[in-house]
């Protein structure tokens, strides 16, 4: 079970930076169940927006 308090960070490559609008895959498990408090990105132009399904997590990516 996830905890509030728990912070995924996600670390992008400086040099190919991805783009907005991109839905990244995060966790893929049998059954999910919580959520994170937030997920951190070292994006300065974009944000993670989590996206939970039963099956896992993953994050579409939104500019600031």
């Amino acid at each position: 079970m996830l905890g509030r308090s728990a912070v995924p960070s996600m670390r992008f490559d400086t040099e190919r930076p991805q783009a907005a609008g991109s839905t990244l895959p995060v966790l893929d498990v049998p059954r999910l169940r919580g959520q994170f408090d937030r997920v951190e990105v070292n994006s300065d132009g974009l944000r993670a927006v989590p996206v939970y399904t039963a099956e896992g997590l993953s994050v579409r990516l939104v500019k600031r």
